[in-house]
């Protein structure tokens, strides 16, 4: 795959190369294969052009060094490799390699298996498959629907504007989300011709689960209602669909506004904090209610730490002055009136700062329901996300 490449600017110490690098090492055991699901989200919008912004905080600074080979570019896996299932406005597609850059929205984005595989790959001797599904804008209570939640229930509001779910639609994503993974694994042939380490004699080991999806249930109440209820089933009948009952589970918690969402200026309408809450308490109360020997081997990993609130200010003052000049432009609104909005809410006189646009060209590229496509988000997160699972593992 051909990709841009980003030069770094800080220089690697031969230490450095040893120890960070993505390692090509011969199958050392079972081929270890983590899934990964859910919506926009898990897809990934972070493009690799927002990744020297690492460099601008001291606390990320040493996190470069490890995404970045020694000659500045993306790091690109020598054990860890990927097959990635995804639709859009081209049709259904599946993408596979080695763990690099190009497996999020398009081929020079992420989202969080890169960082995910990266620190996985570094970790353990295996050689390691990550099997990624996900779709934009899909749901739980409809479009991920696990068999054990039961039929969808529609709110009054659907049936009254008759918007009600089709039966196929209940689930669609959820039978090809498991169809794509059990197809991938039963092909020997394909597991060799992707992964030329693969050793069939030694086989695979299906390591863990990682399930990153929430926007399209935040934004609906009926769906937040049910959405632990769902959560547990959905975990539940995954393990079951997959013949583990003990599948290291991992929920990534929606953290768009960070961990505090009601604190925040801006968007305060949606319930975040009520939809966070529903998560958590799904990964709390499926311990609750599973026999012992099925317990402490579900996590959440909260991305509302990674989540760049400064940069979400500026996506705001963007956004909200662009339509307060066009409504100006369009004669809806005077510029005093304009004036009077941007102190109100403090924004000067409209314009960027220097220092505000040279930190949006370099750390944003999409929008804030995205993670504003932050590269520092996504890699930290999929860190974390890998930092969870190894643990889990060791359980």
């Amino acid at each position: 795959m051909s990709c841009h490449r980003i030069k770094r600017i800080v220089a690697f110490t031969a230490a450095a190369i040893t120890a960070f690098s993505c390692h090509a090492v011969s199958a050392a055991g079972p081929l270890k294969v983590y899934i990964l699901a859910g919506q926009s989200n898990m897809q990934g919008s972070a493009h690799q052009s927002t990744f020297s912004a690492m460099q601008d905080d001291p606390e990320t600074t040493e996190l470069l060094d490890r995404i970045l080979d020694k000659n500045g570019d993306p790091v690109v896996c020598e054990n860890a490799w990927i097959t990635y299932r995804t639709g859009g406005r081209d049709g259904e597609t599946v993408r596979q390699g080695k763990v690099e850059i190009g497996y999020g929205f398009d081929d020079q984005r992420i989202g969080p298996e890169y960082g995910f595989g990266i620190f996985i790959d570094q970790a353990i001797d295996e050689p390691v498959l990550i099997i990624k599904t996900a779709w934009g804008g899909k749901s739980l209570a409809v479009d991920f629907r696990p068999p054990g939640a039961g039929p969808y229930q529609p709110s009054t509001n659907e049936k009254e504007r008759g918007n009600v779910p089709a039966v196929e639609s209940v689930g669609h994503y959820y039978r090809e989300m498991t169809r794509f993974v059990q197809s991938t694994l039963r092909d020997t042939e394909g597991l060799k011709k992707l992964v030329p380490t693969y050793d069939a004699s030694q086989g695979y080991e299906l390591a863990g689960f990682v399930w990153f999806q929430g926007w399209n249930d935040m934004c609906n109440r009926h769906h937040i209602d049910q959405y632990t209820e769902n959560m547990i089933h959905f975990i539940h009948d995954v393990r079951q669909e997959f013949h583990k009952p003990t599948l290291p589970f991992i929920v990534g918690i929606l953290g768009v506004y960070g961990t505090d969402p009601d604190s925040r200026k801006f968007d305060k309408g949606l319930p975040v904090s009520e939809f966070r809450k529903a998560q958590f308490a799904a990964v709390e109360q499926y311990d609750q209610n599973v026999a012992a020997r099925y317990r402490g081997n579900v996590v959440a990993v909260d991305s509302g730490p990674y989540y760049e609130l400064g940069l979400s200010d500026i996506y705001w003052k963007r956004r909200l002055t662009g339509n307060w000049k066009q409504r100006v432009k369009q004669g809806q609104m005077t510029t005093e009136q304009f004036q009077a909005e941007c102190d109100r809410h403090g924004f000067g006189d409209g314009e960027l700062t220097p220092q505000e646009q040279r930190t949006w060209d370099r750390c944003a590229s999409n929008a804030e329901y995205h993670y504003l496509g932050s590269g520092k988000t996504f890699i930290r997160f999929g860190k974390a996300l890998a930092e969870a699972m190894l643990k889990l593992e060791k359980q």
